[in-house]
């Protein structure tokens, strides 16, 4: 019994070394494989880097080359003065029929203001340059190629104008620039946001306003855009400043007493009640020759497929008048738009200038034509006209409306194909038909035009 015990007591004690030896191979083993496994993972990262940056490497050196390439664009086009230009403009064919002269004509009307012009060139080219963060000196460049005024010389530059930053807000503008009164813009464009829509222009436009300034002024940003004030001090529509007088009965003299150069001062102000909708106040006041006085209010609105505008303005000039008297008058417009289909506007304007003193005369017109409507108020189909018993000079001028509807169909992005029927009403007879010697009270023309863009 004792040798057993002796001999599972050795054979006991020989177990505890080895249990020692295999309980320290496990740990070692332990700490072994949680070293190879950082390694695995740590070279597993470095192969899906070294896999990503194989990848993105090309498609980066690409951007970078495109980056240097547009950056020295940009500098090469700033250095040589390019950086900011835009060149728009619009190309205009359009087909005119009227009852009065009984005459087919081909030509553009866009731009051309009343009488001052016969041929407006059948086109508009604009060049323009604006800085980008709009702090920059900004111009624009009007051209209107081959057009003449109606004495046949060259007036081929609508506005040559530029705008110099003062502050963030405020900036100094000069050069020459169109009247800044009415609703209207002088030239179409496919975008209706940014031209006239119909082919001719209303009344106010074209017999009751100014036609461009030459000056230097300031335009200012109000509220952060809420609102802007223009103001500009130059001479006036310097071919009207010539002294001149006739024995004519409907017409004793011009506004102009001097050849010397008109000073006026024109003024804007607009408050932009949304994004789509604006009420504006103008102004245009000239001394030192001829002597006048407009002021116009004229607003717009945009509401889903409607669109609206109106204009009221009152004018008054010392010695315009057809008997020579000072002219007065007031005149209203309104315009409605509608969209049948995107591409399809339906539009309708009213016009009205009330000219009755003195034998009628605005700022643009006094009479003598018989092609307008207004002048001295002619009584009856022969062509007379009451009157003074005294001077012999007239003393009722007539007055003036226009019916204008039409259509607008947008073939593309850039061109726009336009029909129009107008009525002019004279409460006088006050155009003369085409036969030379009977008068009457209206005139119709019809026109279509074919305009682009670009």
């Amino acid at each position: 019994m004792q040798f057993q015990k002796k001999w599972l007591v050795i054979a006991l004690a020989c177990t505890f070394p080895l249990g020692s030896v295999f309980a320290q191979s496990a740990a070692d083993l332990k700490k072994e494989i949680e070293a190879l496994k950082a390694q695995l993972e740590l070279l597993q990262k470095k192969v899906n880097d070294m896999g990503q940056a194989a990848d993105i490497t090309p498609l980066t050196q690409q951007v970078n080359r495109m980056e240097q390439k547009m950056d020295l664009a940009d500098n090469a086009a700033e250095a040589s003065g390019f950086k900011g230009m835009k060149i728009n403009g619009v190309i205009e064919t359009t087909f005119n029929y009227n009852n009065i002269d009984r005459s087919n004509s081909v030509n553009a009307t866009s731009g051309v203001t009343g009488t001052t012009s016969t041929d407006a060139g059948f086109g508009m080219l604009q060049i323009t340059k604006e800085s980008q963060d709009g702090e920059g000196v900004d111009w624009t460049l009007r051209l209107l190629p081959g057009a003449s005024t109606s004495s046949g010389s060259l007036n081929s530059v609508h506005e040559a104008s530029i705008s110099v930053p003062l502050t963030k807000t405020q900036r100094l503008i000069g050069g020459l620039m169109p009247d800044f009164q009415g609703y209207e813009m002088p030239f179409p464009n496919a975008n209706t946001t940014l031209g006239n829509q119909m082919i001719s222009h209303n009344a106010l436009y074209d017999l009751a306003g100014a036609t461009s300034y030459t000056g230097v002024g300031m335009a200012y940003t109000i509220d952060g855009g809420k609102a802007a004030f223009k103001w500009m001090v130059g001479n006036v529509d310097g071919s009207l400043d010539s002294a001149s007088s006739s024995s004519d009965a409907w017409n004793y003299s011009y506004a102009a007493n001097s050849s010397l150069k008109t000073i006026a001062l024109a003024y804007r102000g607009d408050w932009f009640i949304t994004d789509t909708s604006y009420i504006g106040l103008s102004g245009l006041h000239g001394s030192m020759n001829r002597n006048f006085n407009i002021v116009a209010i004229d607003g717009g609105s945009t509401r889903s497929d409607w669109q609206f505008n109106g204009q009221l303005t009152a004018g008054q000039e010392a010695r315009a008048a057809a008997n020579g008297g000072d002219a007065s008058w007031t005149g209203v417009s309104g315009f409605v738009g509608f969209k049948v289909v995107p591409r399809l506007q339906l539009m309708a304007r009213a016009d009205y200038i009330w000219n009755r003193n003195n034998g009628g005369g605005t700022y643009v017109y006094n009479g003598g034509s018989t092609t307008y409507g207004l002048g001295p108020k002619r009584t009856d189909s022969t062509g007379s006209y009451d009157t003074d018993a005294d001077t012999g000079y007239a003393t009722t001028g007539a007055n003036l409306a226009r019916l204008t509807f039409g259509t607008n169909y947008q073939i593309n992005s850039n061109t726009q194909w336009k029909t129009e029927y107008r009525l002019d009403l004279s409460d006088g007879y006050n155009f003369l038909d085409y036969d030379g010697t009977t008068y009457r009270k209206d005139k119709t023309t019809v026109s279509t035009s074919l305009m682009l863009s670009f």
